[in-house]
């Protein structure tokens, strides 16, 4: 008996290794912080082109929309282990007066992944190949300063530190000296706990947790916020070993120099140590809320809604049940079919029936009532809107007005003038 548990066992191990882990992972940050630079630096390859992420105003817009990208990149560790991670790019993050619209672009997109899941849960019959699309960790990447954190870094974490695992970042690390980037370490950690702001503190129960555990997160909580070197450019070494790193005049840098960046202790614990701690704390803490409020009707921004909505994709254009970006996930929902046993007799069949239609029933009228909640809650954000359109109007108008009677006055002095001369 003990052997066929055991075959069983190393039968499940072989599907999971051969299946993978799917991790979702987001990477926040203003332009310049070299975040298209680490994304390809934690992939060991080339996945963003960093020379098409730079996005500029028009000459007619001055605000630059935040647009998501994602790209899945396969990963393979020393033991065979297969991580499909799934990133997803914010160009155009920050670049704006007026940052509002990139807040709430990135947070309805991972609220709609938990909307998802929800409207999965809530089916008769689920999809076992359902893909399940939410963010298990949000890596929001810091300007290297030499001060403590903006007004904008305070308002992210603020609003997305409820709803996905964030981990503060100091980006480009090498631009500052060690005692500078101590000190800079030191000030964000002080308003971090000044402002309350819920982060990623790789949290572990203290009179569960061995010994190993115990001194693994107190370490990493000592690290907070870690600081990165980022290089698209790899080359060989003066010893002859081939090191991802930078070049300068006086000498060479490696990014995976561990008293130069905490980049390699990041990189491990995003695909490693802790992988599986964020996923479990994504679904059993974020998520469970997220669930919680959303169907007690607490949430103050509820976008849970059907799965035929329009959402905007991953690449910033709407999508479409059938687009490109949708076609993947709603090829799936469309497989749904079970088929019902013959053999069973007229009574079951009529119990498990009426059971059916009572509990598909139900869920559709818990799926009114949220789509109703969407509905209110995007109506109050379009008449928002189009009062500021209208106040912008008022006030061009009111700037048109004046240049009108300042362009009169010029006109009738320099009339004057011409009279008084001759």
């Amino acid at each position: 008996m003990a052997s066929i548990i055991e075959a069983s066992a190393a039968l499940r191990k072989r599907k999971n290794l051969k299946r993978g882990i799917q991790f979702t992972l987001m990477v926040v940050g203003q332009s310049g912080s070299g975040r298209s630079t680490f994304i390809n630096t934690l992939c060991g390859q080339k996945v963003v082109d960093t020379s098409t992420t730079i996005l500029l105003p028009t000459d007619t817009n001055t605000q630059i929309d935040v647009q998501l990208r994602e790209e899945i990149v396969e990963l393979e560790d020393e033991e065979g282990v297969k991580i499909q991670l799934n990133i997803i790019d914010t160009p155009g993050f920050g670049d704006s007066l007026d940052n509002s619209p990139s807040f709430e672009v990135i947070s309805d997109y991972i609220r709609h992944q938990y909307d998802e899941i929800l409207l999965e849960e809530s089916r008769v019959r689920r999809n076992p190949r359902f893909k399940d699309g939410r963010v298990h960790c949000c890596l929001y990447l810091i300007n290297p300063t030499g001060h403590g954190l903006k007004e904008i870094d305070v308002e992210f974490i603020r609003r997305l530190g409820s709803l996905v695992n964030v981990i503060p970042v100091i980006s480009k690390a090498d631009s500052l000296t060690p005692e500078e980037l101590k000190l800079n370490k030191k000030l964000i950690s002080r308003d971090i706990d000044h402002y309350s702001l819920p982060i990623y503190n790789f949290p572990f129960d203290e009179e569960d947790a061995t010994d190993e555990d115990f001194q693994t997160n107190t370490y990493l909580r000592g690290l907070l916020p870690f600081s990165i070197v980022g290089s698209n450019d790899v080359f060989e070494s003066s010893d002859g070993t081939v090191i991802r790193g930078r070049k300068y005049p006086w000498g060479t840098l490696d990014v995976e120099d561990a008293t130069i960046s905490d980049f390699v202790v990041l990189r491990n614990t995003l695909l490693i140590s802790h992988l599986s701690d964020m996923k479990e704390y994504t679904h059993e803490i974020l998520y469970e809320r997220y669930r919680t409020e959303a169907l007690s009707g607490e949430m103050p921004h509820a976008s849970v809604v059907s799965s035929d909505r329009v959402f905007s994709g991953v690449d910033g254009s709407q999508e479409y049940p059938g687009s490109p970006v949708a076609s993947g996930r709603d090829s799936i929902r469309g497989a749904h079919g079970v088929g019902y046993n013959n053999d069973v007799n007229s009574m079951h069949s009529n119990n498990n029936a009426n059971a059916n239609n009572k509990d598909t029933y139900l869920a559709r009228e818990e799926q009114i009532k949220l789509e109703e909640e969407r509905l209110r809650v995007f109506e109050e954000r379009v008449q928002q809107e189009l009062q500021l359109k209208r106040q912008e109007l008022l006030q061009r108008e009111q700037e048109l007005r004046e240049i009108e009677e300042r362009l009169e006055r010029e006109a009738k002095l320099k009339q004057e003038g011409i009279k008084m001369e001759q």
